[in-house]
């Protein structure tokens, strides 16, 4: 499991460093422009997506198969995915709850992270898990223009009725635990289909 870690954290660093700067920037924003909602939703969904990259890059590159070399199970290998992702999920919450706490502000998109981050990542490695890199970067797709387009149309609501994002209710600690349990039925979905995948 440690090697696995690892071998994610060189990929991450080697690969995806641009987009985790640039979310991390977002993630400062929007603390001092709370009431943006965009600054508050890109860094968490960007953050959930990069267990999703790592796997599309092994599938890609037939990584998959040759792990199948090692002694490392099916489930042992979804499992290192989902935690990896749960660190990264968890490295952004604390980030947030550390600028909150030092800036006084408004700590509403901590849970917000949260939810969206483990929500994210639920809904999107069962089926790359089931399907493959190839065919659920379909569903990747659509999922990301989903985001996209539910935070323009939450923009343009919240704009038209002048509220601003700062004044929208935030997750409450039941939704942070339903994300939470969400998260580990995923993991158990998407080792149950891994297990029957043929590679």
């Amino acid at each position: 499991m440690k090697g696995l870690l690892l071998k994610d954290w060189y990929l991450t660093t080697k690969y995806m460093h641009t987009l985790i700067l640039i979310s991390l920037l977002f993630a400062v924003v929007s603390v001092f422009s709370p009431e943006n909602s965009f600054f508050q939703v890109y860094p968490a969904v960007m953050f959930a997506m990069i267990p999703v990259s790592l796997y599309s890059y092994d599938d890609r590159e037939k990584w998959t198969v040759y792990a199948q070399a090692f002694p490392v199970s099916r489930a042992q290998y979804v499992t290192e995915k989902y935690l990896f992702g749960a660190i990264c999920t968890g490295a952004l919450v604390a980030l947030l709850t550390v600028l909150y706490l030092v800036t006084g502000a408004d700590g509403g998109a901590v849970t917000l992270s949260l939810v969206l981050g483990l929500g994210s990542a639920s809904l999107m490695l069962p089926i790359l898990f089931r399907f493959g890199a190839e065919k659920g970067r379909i569903a990747y797709l659509i999922f990301i223009g989903a985001i996209c387009g539910g935070i323009t149309a939450l923009s343009l609501s919240a704009s038209s009725k002048n509220v601003s994002a700062a004044t929208m209710p935030t997750p409450t600690p039941a939704l942070c635990v339903g994300a939470i349990m969400l998260y580990i039925l995923s993991w158990r979905l998407s080792v149950a289909l891994y297990q029957k995948r043929e590679l």
